[in-house]
């Protein structure tokens, strides 16, 4: 800092202590700030306990305790980590009450469905377990969960943080350390530097349930196994003053509380804790023990009680720190018998409004030196010093306010604040006098506007005043370097960069790095993705360099899946499939269904995009042979009479090659043009007018339009599917020329966290001339070859032409009944139809299910009713409703 001249016929100059460790935050003047003791804050790990530390933070804030540094462990890291990139106390506590912890450290971490394209959530949908293989060898998972919903929350949450690391942790407002365990060596491994929601997550990845953070040569994990609470790296760093904030809540006292995995892990986590705390305790002058002691780690059922401890604790001791970091003035120049003054500059006499507290400060001071910190304490002031002349007895104290501005002009990119926005944040400085912590916040506001406007990487680059105007220039948010890591170096880099959506010469957004993260994860390659600000020096631009790390999976992978439902019986899928060919993310493998009657084999590649374009390909050799029962005489008046020996079994078998090259749009869509080649053969059990014995060989081409964004296949509570296809067998190819043109739509919708509704409806139209196995059918539950229809049987409907109507309700209680429950009330109406149509036919169900989330897939018991209005020709009045038998549904496992 520059301070004004002093000139020679003075005796002496006298400067106040000041703080020794620069400030990282912005300011609209540089500033001394007042001398004191260097502050460290040890936060603990503890779970869902760690959240009383939000609560000490908000007391800290209040009370006026400035935090220098901070080493957390585990929960304690995430948070001092989010304190320590700029996030106020009023912004954790408003992130821990929103987000979803149960969700961010459960084992099911997969990524959403609508990550992943059509014929990926195709394979994923029908199979109940996975098994990856590694050349052809078994390869157990190292963890119950890769983590990658918590570290794609904190890697957004770090990423549109008010501040980030350049070179180092140190770079930080709070200087920082992540506390993690190298499971290699089992030695305490300190980060800081690197990434830094990498390294809050490797201090928070509890080993067994998620997978360690591998960063070189180390796999690492849970700091809290060597030290939960880390007090010695304060020491370490030079730390004066020692803050503990011991959070480690309870242990488990009853065996039967211990009953799954995670919370076996929590308990050897805190039994090894137990044994670090006495000498760590040692080296706190303060440990503050909020009061969760009855809570458990994995307990995030109160998190306000749990901060609300923490801020009792914290302002219970506030005083104590204050005092206990005070330091005596290195020099004791005395104002007894002096004359004193003072002198502001950059002001007109009589308009500083602190003018005669500062008066105040210096006529009631014993020294010089006392005198100068307070005047540096109120914030208006930017310098002191004072100026003695002992000849004559008197001492002039010199101060410089902060520089007034009455306008202010921002130079950054076009995307962020408009200058309303703007005049609002700096409107209470607006030609008025402020304190420099009023200047530095309203700085920060102005980040924080950025950072709302999804600008991640925009900074203030410098701050001047000039003409009574501020000037601020913004960086342009442009990334630096892109660093891709990985840890098995399988894929190619163009499947990866491909997914990419932020172009490196333009300014980050934070939703294109959302996407990125979700289109990389939603590539099936990875189990993995992080993506952050790698601390690791900014380039000559002064960009910030983006690491990208990728936790790649085993390439091959076998997914099996096991149904039996009252039709088709037991039922086993075996898919097999390598799905990152040549790290090309292309997909080559086959998989075959088993049952007593329906049986398929398919071999199939699939590219999902071609290239960097959004072209697409796939093509597949088939093989089906199904046996299935259908209602006989069909369409027959007395659909609702007589349901003894009215059912006809008949089998189907074809085999072929199919082609599709198409467009994805988007995720969730495609467009596909289509190419079959087929031989399909039909035979009955007993001779029935309406069917026939045939085999054909057909050519058919075709266009299909399919989009589908629905959060599940089976229970979908959000999200739509739509698709339209239309196929044509020419008479140049085929014995019959015949076409075919279908119609889907379904709509999802959330009332609220355990009610969905759905509405769809499903129209089919064909030439007279298609073939009975090219026909629509319809009832019982949804299956590969009939639409739902409650109240019927599977098949019950078979026609040229269809239309199909269907809603639903489901309620899903929060609470379980062994298994996650939902209950659904179904409605359906439709009919079909040859020649002509006619509402009066309409058939119209209604139906109940229960359906059950098992390991092996969904249980679902359900019943229906279907039923008719009849009429009488002869008056055309309704003679009633007429009442098919009840039917029931059970099926366990998923649909493939």
């Amino acid at each position: 800092m520059v301070l004004p001249s002093v000139p020679s016929v003075l005796a002496e100059t006298i400067y106040p202590d000041t703080l020794a460790t620069p400030s990282v935050r912005p300011g609209i003047a540089p500033a001394m700030r007042p001398a004191r003791k260097s502050v460290g804050l040890a936060l603990s790990g503890g779970g869902a306990n760690g959240m009383a530390q939000i609560g000490v933070l908000k007391a800290f804030e209040e009370e006026g305790i400035e935090v220098d540094m901070i080493a957390g462990t585990s929960i304690g890291a995430i948070i001092g980590g989010l304190y320590s990139a700029g996030y106020s106390p009023l912004e954790l506590e408003e992130l821990a009450l929103r987000l979803p912890w149960e969700q961010l450290l459960s084992l099911n971490d997969d990524p959403p469905r609508q990550n992943f394209f059509l014929e990926q959530q195709r394979v994923r949908d029908r199979a109940t377990i996975a098994i990856r293989f590694d050349d052809l060898k078994l390869k157990l998972p190292r963890s119950l969960s890769s983590a990658q919903k918590l570290t794609r929350t904190l890697d957004l949450l770090f990423l549109n943080a008010p501040y980030h690391p350049r070179r180092s942790f140190d770079d930080l407002p709070v200087r920082f350390r992540a506390v993690t365990t190298d499971l290699v060596s089992g030695n305490r491994v300190t980060l800081k530097e690197g990434s830094l929601s990498e390294a809050i997550r490797a201090s928070s990845t509890v080993p067994v349930l998620f997978e360690p953070v591998e960063i070189g040569e180390k796999r690492l994990a849970d700091g809290g196994l060597v030290a939960n609470l880390a007090v010695d790296e304060l020491e370490k760093a030079g730390m004066e003053y020692r803050i503990a904030v011991d959070t480690r809540g309870s242990m488990y006292t009853v065996a039967d509380d211990i009953d799954i995995p995670w919370k076996a892990a929590d308990q050897a986590i805190t039994i090894l804790i137990e044994l670090q705390y006495p000498e760590q305790l040692k080296k706190a002058d303060v440990v503050i023990t909020p009061d969760v002691k009855q809570n458990t780690a994995l307990d995030f059922s109160d998190v306000e009680g749990l901060i609300e401890a923490g801020y009792r604790s914290g302002k219970t001791l506030a005083r104590s720190i204050l005092n206990g970091i005070q330091l005596p003035a290195s020099g004791r120049t005395s104002l007894e018998g002096c004359t004193r003054s003072l002198k502001v500059s950059g002001i007109e006499a009589g308009q500083y409004p602190a003018l005669a507290e500062a008066g105040t400060i210096i006529n009631n001071a014993r020294y010089a030196e006392e005198a100068l910190n307070a005047l540096l304490e109120t914030g208006w002031f930017t310098a002191v010093y004072a100026e003695t002349n002992e000849s004559e007895k008197n001492i002039t104290f010199s101060a410089t306010a902060p520089p007034l501005f009455e306008r202010v002009d921002v130079y950054g990119p076009n995307e962020g604040p408009d200058q309303a926005q703007i005049d609002e944040c700096f409107a209470p400085l607006l030609g008025s006098w402020y304190t420099t912590s009023e200047g530095n916040a309203a700085l920060e506001r102005l980040v924080r506007l950025y950072r709302e406007s999804g600008l991640s990487l925009v900074d203030i680059e410098n701050v001047r005043v000039e003409n009574r105007t501020l000037i601020i220039n913004m960086s342009d948010g442009r990334p630096g370097e892109l660093i891709i890591a990985q840890n098995r170096n399988i894929t190619r880099s163009n499947p990866i960069q491909r997914e990419l959506e932020f172009d490196p010469d333009e300014t980050l957004k934070r939703e294109d790095v959302e996407r990125s993260i979700d289109n990389l994860s939603g590539t099936g390659a990875f189990n993995r993705v992080s993506m952050g600000v790698q601390a690791a020096g900014a380039d000559s631009s002064g960009r910030l360099p983006i690491l990208v790390r990728l936790d790649e999976k085993p390439a091959s992978v076998l997914r099996i899946g096991l149904r039996y439902d009252q039709i088709y019986k037991a039922q086993a899928l075996f898919d097999f499939r390598n799905e990152n060919l040549m790290g090309t993310t292309n997909s080559l493998g086959g998989w075959a269904k088993i049952s007593e009657h329906d049986n398929r084999a398919n071999l199939e590649y699939y590219i999902p995009r071609i290239g960097s374009t959004s072209l697409t390909f796939m093509t597949r050799l088939f093989y089906e042979q199904l046996n299935r029962d259908l209602r006989i005489p069909l369409f027959s008046k007395q659909f609702f009479t007589h349901y003894e020996d009215m059912y006809q079994r008949y089998h189907t078998e074809r085999y072929g090659l199919s082609s599709s090259f198409g467009i994805q749009i988007g995720r969730n869509g495609q467009f596909l043009l289509d190419l079959i080649l087929q031989n399909v053969s039909t035979r009955t059990d007993i001779a029935v007018p309406r069917f026939r014995d045939h085999e054909t060989s057909m050519a058919e081409i075709g266009a299909e339009f399919t989009l589908d964004n629905r959060d599940s296949s089976i229970l979908p509570s959000e999200g739509r599917y739509t698709h339209f296809k239309y196929s044509l067998a020419p008479a140049l190819f085929n014995e019959e020329m015949f076409w075919k043109f279908s119609a889907e739509h379904e709509e999802n919708l959330s009332f609220n966290d355990e009610t969905a509704g759905q509405v769809g409806v499903m129209v089919g139209l064909s030439e007279p001339g298609t073939p009975f196995s090219e026909l629509f059918f319809a009832g019982g539950f949804e299956s590969t070859w009939s639409h739902a229809f409650a109240g019927l049987k599977e098949n019950d409907l078979v026609g040229h032409n269809i239309l199909l109507g269907k809603a639903s309700i489901r309620y899903s209680p929060d609470f379980d009944l062994i298994f996650p429950s939902s209950f659904m009330l179904r409605y359906n109406m439709g009919k079909v139809w040859e020649e002509s149509f006619s509402l009066g036919e309409l058939i119209y169900g209604i139906g109940a299910d229960l359906t059950w989330k098992t390991p092996a897939g969904p249980a679902r018991f359900g019943t229906g009713k279907s039923f008719t209005f009849d009429k009488d020709t002869g008056t055309g009045k309704g003679s009633g409703i007429r009442f098919a038998e009840s039917v029931f549904y059970f099926s366990l496992g998923h649909e493939f």
